[in-house]
């Protein structure tokens, strides 16, 4: 499909072929007719885009402080290729589009295929042929409005939402300042409710849209404005005043001040510097509010991407119910976008598009369309990548290697291993948003983006599939992949729930290829050197601290549908655990910790103890602190056994008693990505089975530590204590084994 591509180094926009994205449950896949451009959203990205870097930093400061972090954290040397790395990615753009239905997903009962909708959202209704947006983001249009009309729902309920803010009602006296495309609809909306409006702007050409549909206009120059302004109203003030502006002083709030009322509401909808002079702020008992985005929902993952609406008794005005009165008002022709003189592009022509946006003077525009029903068609199937500029050598008997998901872990710390083996070839790549694949495509040396994983299967070109998605598609992934009869490189975790470990066994069970998980540390340099030390004869006991430092509540991987922190980063332990003491783990002792009180009470639970029981008399203990904070040692792992103590410090260091005074130092954090690549090669190869990597990359002892895990986050969620038992028929056939008796668990 045909998509906008916005590139921040250069600040420039293209359209690229890459795949379309998945639907998912609760998501509704629309053809898009049309798509506005948030004529200042977007001209702010293109223009600091142009800027050099110090210019990016000044706009940006907040992205400066990551960027110091990450420096102290790993380094000037690796920050400065994370930070080319980011400004050489290109993202989509846009978030208001209007077009038809393809086809929903499971859950969705209030859209079917052909109906027209608006849709909106940053990184859903983005400029591309082919949207995939969640339901509460979706909304239903009417015959009588034309995709053109439409495509301005999204903003409008921005525009919609500064105006709820202001609590206004028909008659007030509103003045609203920054006539851009947001100002524009904002006073269009007043005026079809029945206020007094007023707007104010610098620009003629902004002061003549506004008064095309009768509201006055005043030029925001000189001392006199405010009482211009005032004599519309016969010298009084404004009931209200919204600040649609985007501007780095703070003369927006400054004449809001002047212009409001004795207690009137100041209500900021764009980007501008709040520093309240106090004398009209606290003279005038003044309200200063700030409106976001679209309204109630915006920013809750449980309402965008959950689908969990609120009770409109409660929150009258979500986003969703903001855009359908949007919709309402275009139908009912209260609400005329006609007068903003829209110009459309076809989507062919983005680049031009994008270009007007630096217009200014009488030929600026803030209605910029894109049309996809005139765009030139594309061929479907498979995109073909371009060539790396540089060329691996390459010999023959190369292993075919396919991936489904192409986040930055994969991307930064498995892809870049296997690309330097001359013995491995990239075929093709699928990722859930198309576009991931299409970037990490061309950037891995990847042959082809597909669509989804069936799309790539069907191509019979791969020896090895490796899922890197997100946790909650592993297992359904990997059974495909096993039903397909290829090799498995699934990243942990495996499963999240028993019923999906039955799934995968089940599918490994009826023939499927090489299988591995990405259990790394068990790969490590110094884990191999210790395991080679011990003497699984005996109990051992295993302590593994972790001060993991804390995530945001929003952050994906900590949502309980993902598998949160436990299923998705203490399993890591659980197997590594499990792999040095090589026996059958029985029972676990789990409880989160977590505060009662402050912020983070009540949120998804990010820290946890467990205490794990094995056959043979061994324990571990896993302490995985998920709220540190940053700057602590992140990994230490203990081992005592029968005559041998040993240490291993974040993976940099390795000491045992008896042994070297000195111990062992690794180069940088030695967490055995690179030998884990190296071992998933030599599995698929055959080549695995007459060296240490028959016990690494021994697939039943992913499954016991998958199992184990499951019971940890089934104990700490519960009553505290679980017991490591497999209930289906084909993952207790998988694990019939004694594993007691062999050196992997």
């Amino acid at each position: 499909m045909k998509a906008v591509l916005f590139w921040p180094r250069t600040g420039s926009a293209t359209v690229e072929d890459i795949p379309a994205p998945n639907l998912g449950p609760g998501q509704v896949l629309i053809a898009t007719q049309c798509s506005l451009i948030s004529a200042g959203t977007e001209r702010a990205r293109v223009e600091t885009g142009q800027q050099g870097l110090i210019g990016k930093a000044r706009s940006r400061p907040d992205q400066v402080a990551q960027v110091m972090a990450s420096a102290r954290q790993v380094g000037i040397p690796e920050t400065v290729k994370m930070v080319n790395d980011r400004l050489d990615q290109p993202s989509l753009v846009g978030y208001a589009a209007a077009g038809t239905v393809l086809e929903v997903g499971a859950g969705v009962t209030d859209f079917a295929p052909g109906m027209r909708v608006a849709a909106g959202g940053a990184g859903y209704a983005n400029h591309a042929e082919r949207i995939v947006v969640p339901r509460n983001l979706v909304v239903p249009v009417p015959d009588e409005v034309p995709f053109e009309a439409a495509a301005f729902t999204t903003v409008g309920a921005i525009a919609l939402q500064g105006i709820h803010q202001a609590g206004v009602q028909p008659g007030s006296r509103v003045a609203v300042i920054g006539l851009g495309l947001v100002g524009q609809l904002t006073v269009r909306l007043l005026h079809a409710y029945g206020c007094d409006v007023v707007g104010v702007d610098r620009d003629p050409a902004m002061l003549n849209l506004s008064r095309t549909i009768g509201v006055p206009a005043v030029q925001a120059t000189g001392d006199g404005v405010a009482r211009e302004v005032k004599a519309a109203w016969g010298g009084e003030g404004a009931d209200a005043v919204v600040i649609t502006a985007a501007s780095r002083s703070a003369e927006p709030v400054t004449l809001a001040g002047a212009l409001a009322r004795d207690r009137a509401t100041v209500v900021v909808v764009g980007d501008v510097k709040a520093d309240l002079p106090r004398k009209p702020y606290y003279g005038k008992e003044l309200t200063l509010t700030y409106s976001r985005s679209y309204g109630p929902g915006r920013y809750d993952p449980a309402y965008e991407e959950g689908g969990i609406d609120y009770p409109a008794g409660y929150v009258p005005w979500t986003e969703r119910r903001n855009m359908a009165e949007v919709v309402r008002l275009l139908a009912k022709g209260a609400l005329e976008v006609g007068t903003l003189e829209p110009v459309s592009f076809v989507v062919d022509e983005a680049a031009a598009a994008y270009e007007l946006l630096k217009t200014k003077g009488p030929e600026r525009r803030v209605a910029i369309l894109l049309d996809y029903e005139q765009a030139e068609a594309v061929p479907s199937g498979p995109i073909r990548l371009p060539a790396p500029p540089r060329p691996r050598p390459q010999r023959e008997g190369r292993v075919r290697v396919a991936a489904v998901g192409a986040g930055s872990f994969p991307s930064r710390m498995l892809l870049p291993h296997l690309g330097r083996m001359d013995d491995v070839r990239f075929t093709w790549i699928t990722s859930g948003r198309g576009l991931t694949a299409w970037r990490q495509g061309r950037r891995h040396g990847f042959d082809l983006a597909v669509d989804g994983l069936r799309d790539g299967l069907a191509l019979g070109d791969a020896d090895c599939v490796m899922v890197l998605s997100r946790h909650d598609s592993h297992a359904a992934y990997s059974a495909q992949v096993l039903r397909a009869g290829l090799g498995l490189f699934c990243e942990k975790p495996l499963a999240l729930t028993g019923e999906e470990l039955e799934m995968v066994a089940e599918a490994w069970q009826d023939g499927g290829g090489p299988a591995m998980v990405g259990f790394n540390r068990r790969f490590a340099p110094a884990t191999q050197e210790l395991a080679a030390m011990l003497d699984r004869g005996s109990p051992m006991q295993v302590s593994c601290r972790v001060f993991a430092g804390k995530l945001a509540p929003g952050h994906w991987s900590v949502e309980s549908e993902q598998g949160g922190r436990v299923l998705g980063e203490v399993c890591h332990f659980v197997d590594l655990a499990g792999w040095l003491i090589g026996a059958v783990p029985v029972r676990v002792f789990a409880r989160h910790a977590e505060p009662r009180e402050g912020p983070a009470a009540g949120g998804p639970a990010q820290s946890v103890s467990a205490l794990i029981e094995y056959a043979d008399g061994s324990s571990a203990t896993i302490t995985y602190g998920g709220r540190t904070p940053p700057g602590a040692p992140k990994e230490l792992i203990e081992v005592a056994s029968d005559g041998l103590a040993a240490r291993i410090e974040d993976w940099r260091t390795l000491k045992t008693w008896p042994g070297p005074r000195r111990g062992r130092t690794y180069r940088g954090q030695a967490k055995g990505h690179r030998e884990e690549m190296r071992g998933l090669v030599d599995l698929v190869q055959g080549r695995a089975t007459e060296s240490w990597l028959a016990e690494a990359a021994d697939f039943r002892s992913a499954l016991w530590s998958t199992l184990t895990t499951i019971a940890l986050g089934r104990a700490a969620a519960g009553d505290g204590v679980a017991h490591v038992e497999p209930e289906g028929p084909s993952l207790r056939k998988a694990l019939g084994i004694d594993l007691s008796t062999v050196r992997a668990t």
